[in-house]
């Protein structure tokens, strides 16, 4: 039988849409999402929902524009006097954030229905944009529990842009261990682009666009203010070569008061910015280090700058520092001349935290390459570009609701006014990464050594496999039907992390 050139190319490039590009990495690493699973492409809205929100192992692939909106609803809130609808600012729907003189009263806010309710997604599951996939009205939420979740590639845009409550673009309810978001863009959405909830999740969110362009903003400045917002205790986060642009806040806002976290911001791009950039409170520690902020007001608010767990490689001296607690230097953060002041912290028990997950800690571009980088492969148009760059991937070594500010329309120094109550939750134990399907990359045996690759499965009830890891993985059991090859590091925090199984 002949096959033709074309067909070939064809085929391949088919095969290509409808599996993930590049593989999990920093603290999401070794997350697989559906694996193997049966490609499901959906052409419609509810097609979507039947296939998200169980737990059965999927690759689904959203191939063209998603249009959830329609549905008018109307419901009472309110309004700000030093920034109101009408001239350029948001409503406010419900009363969780109408308390204080700012505000007035509206009886019937106008919102479409479909912003509010966003789709359920469940574990094991890969969700697939490829550049053209568009979810128009409607956000993503992973229920309490969900895991080993893989998005990549779609837009979400158009949710309540002028109606803060009107919709989340994605958001996480806890214990989420392990979700990659990576090469989407996020735009016109009335409140958070990524939230995350009070119980602890384990997250990569690397090459997306986060684009703020509006004319509604909470600020009356054409800047979107609610970027994203991490505040489950324990979360962990790896935020890498992001593109933030013309938003004016929480850009990102990491931990709250009272809780912990660990997050690594490396190499994001931050631009044109009317606001603030870090927002982080006592109890995060993060390393801030290769990161670009051009024309962007304030790179961290004040409370960040008074932070004591932070740090966030002001010079030569912090990011030599880094050798004996990470094995390399960290590196300095650039801030072009019109921008404010990125405070200089050293806090040294950062580097004690990242030492014991310097295994998933991406290796960082030089502050130089960033924003060209970054403005080439950011978002589901750069997806393709930026699989082919080694930058992309975790280093070598390794690769084997708190008070809601309303931002006042010339301050950032606005008083707290909206709440949510955190529901009583704990941190569960972790959850297989792939127990449904073999994992996508790194799987299976090493036919000449007999051994186990990296995040391969090597025990359980049943498997005949090899069960030596390769060098510098141990077999680690889960269950009585899966035990998979991770890290030490990792094998750290199964036990002793926010994920740590109750003995």
């Amino acid at each position: 039988m002949r096959y033709s050139f074309a067909a070939v190319v064809l085929a391949a490039s088919q095969a290509a849409a409808q599996s993930v590009v590049g593989s999990a990495y920093g603290f999401a690493n070794g997350v697989t999402g559906g694996g193997d699973a049966k490609v499901v492409t959906v052409s419609s809205v509810d097609e979507l929902a039947d296939v998200l929100s169980d737990d059965i192992a999927r690759t689904i692939v959203i191939d063209g524009e998603l249009d959830f909106t329609g549905t008018s609803a109307t419901g009472a809130g309110c309004d700000r006097k030093s920034c109101s609808a009408n001239s350029g600012g948001q409503f406010y729907l419900g009363d969780l954030s109408c308390g204080g003189d700012d505000n007035v009263a509206v009886s019937s806010i106008k919102y479409d229905a479909a912003g509010p309710k966003p789709l359920t997604v469940g574990s094991n599951k890969t969700i697939l944009g490829n550049g053209k996939g568009v979810l128009i009205g409607k956000g993503l939420e992973l229920a309490d529990g969900a895991s080993n979740v893989i998005i990549q590639g779609l837009e979400f845009k158009n949710i309540n842009p002028g109606v803060v409550w009107g919709g989340d673009a994605l958001a996480f309810k806890g214990n989420n261990d392990g979700v990659w978001v990576d090469s989407n863009k996020f735009s016109l959405v009335g409140r958070m682009f990524i939230v995350s909830h009070y119980a602890p999740s384990r997250l990569t969110i690397s090459n997306n666009e986060f684009d703020g362009t509006t004319t509604t903003s909470a600020s009356c400045n054409g800047n979107h203010y609610w970027t994203m917002m991490f505040y489950g205790d324990g979360d962990q986060v790896t935020l890498d070569k992001n593109y933030y642009h013309d938003v004016a806040g929480r850009a990102p806002k990491l931990g709250e008061d009272g809780t912990t976290g660990t997050f690594h911001a490396v190499n994001n791009y931050f631009s044109n910015m009317k606001g603030h950039a870090f927002d982080t409170y006592q109890g995060a520690s993060a390393l801030i280090e290769g990161n670009v902020f051009e024309a962007v007001s304030q790179p961290n608010t004040d409370k960040a700058a008074g932070s004591s767990t932070l740090y966030t490689v002001p010079d030569a001296s912090a990011a030599s520092a880094c050798s004996s607690s990470l094995g390399r230097a960290c590196e300095i953060n650039s801030v072009d001349s019109s921008s404010g002041k990125l405070a200089a912290l050293k806090a040294d028990s950062v580097l004690s935290t990242f030492s014991k997950v310097k295994d998933v800690l991406v290796k960082p571009l030089a502050a130089s390459e960033v924003a060209a980088h970054v403005k080439a492969h950011a978002g589901p148009t750069g997806l393709k570009a930026s699989s082919s760059t080694p930058s992309k991937v975790v280093d070598d070594e390794a690769a084997t609701a708190p008070a809601e500010e309303v931002p006042a329309a010339t301050s950032e120094a606005a008083a707290p006014v909206e709440s949510e109550k955190p529901a009583t939750s704990s941190p569960v134990a972790a959850q297989p990464v792939a127990e449904p399907s073999s994992p996508s990359t790194g799987s299976g045996s090493d036919s000449s050594s007999g051994t186990v690759a990296a995040y391969g499965q090597c025990g359980g009830n049943e498997f005949t496999g090899a069960t030596k890891c390769v060098s510098g993985y141990t077999c680690t059991k889960y269950n009585d039907w899966y035990s998979q090859c991770i890290t030490a590091s990792a094998k750290f925090r199964r036990n002793f992390g926010p994920f740590a199984k109750k003995r």
